[in-house]
């Protein structure tokens, strides 16, 4: 990790600053660092809005509660950069690299994320509404109380992702991986997940209602207490292949042909 006299002095040398180093926070706003190499570097609370920083190397920096509104951040390297509490509002990071990276409680509001890389990425708390995931994976990514509330994961790796708690809320997840993906108690209500792979999914009490789910895989899903009811297209083929539907809220015609040709899955399932 570069000090903050190192990563100021790094700034002069590519021409996007000049003087001394301020004492309080950088005004960067509408600096171009695209290119530039500031791994490691300490950018904790820098105004760095309206900025070019496409293809910057940022990777294991820290830009903890760093404001990039509206900044150009295509194809960067922000692996494991600390990023806590960082505003990336209607920011480009399209392609870009944020694998490991820790942004929980950041505020990333119709931020473009398409096709960028978030596997194992911390993004717990994070206000992620209208934002652009088409394509993007986040494998194993952390999207704890999240709000993804109409945001675009259509095409979307979420496999193994923790999911819980998280508000999806008219979001579209149209063919998007949610394999052994823990849902516990997420918001889907009214989500697109036409086409999706819930396989091994945890969606115990989560809300599903007035959810699309035509070709949706479910096969060894637990949907313990989940709220099927209203759900789009669901159907007793894709539901007699989940682990569970102990206590689950299904609409009445479903939950008739489940009690007369599946009476299993309403029951509890057996400890271990």
């Amino acid at each position: 990790m570069l000090t903050r006299e190192e990563t100021w002095e790094k700034l002069v040398r590519n021409n996007t600053v000049q003087g001394a180093m301020p004492a309080g926070a950088w005004k960067l706003s509408g600096a171009d660092l695209s290119g530039v190499d500031l791994s490691g570097a300490q950018l904790n609370e820098a105004d760095i809005r309206w900025a070019r920083m496409n293809g910057v190397n940022l990777s294991g920096a820290a830009l903890i509660g760093a404001c990039l509104n509206q900044t150009d951040l295509s194809g960067a390297n922000l692996s494991g950069a600390n990023m806590v509490g960082v505003v990336f509002v209607a920011a480009s990071l399209i392609g870009a690299d944020l694998s490991k990276a820790n942004i929980s409680n950041g505020e990333l509001g119709r931020a473009n994320l398409s096709r960028a890389n978030l596997d194992q990425a911390n993004l717990s708390g994070a206000y992620l509404i209208e934002a652009d995931f088409s394509g993007a994976s986040l494998q194993g990514a952390v999207l704890y109380r999240a709000v993804l509330a109409g945001s675009d994961l259509s095409g979307a790796n979420c496999s193994e992702a923790d999911l819980s708690e998280t508000d999806f809320n008219v979001a579209n997840l149209s063919k998007a991986i949610l394999t052994k993906a823990n849902l516990y108690r997420a918001d889907l209500n009214a989500v697109s997940l036409k086409g999706a792979d819930l396989s091994e999914a945890n969606l115990i009490e989560a809300n599903l209602r007035d959810t699309e789910m035509g070709g949706v895989r479910l096969k060894g899903a637990n949907l313990q207490r989940a709220r099927l009811n209203g759900a789009k297209k669901l159907t007793v083929a894709q539901l007699n292949e989940v682990k569970t539907l102990f206590a689950a809220q299904l609409s009445p015609r479903l939950m008739k042909q489940i009690e007369k040709e599946y009476p299993n899955l309403l029951t509890v399932l057996a400890a271990g």
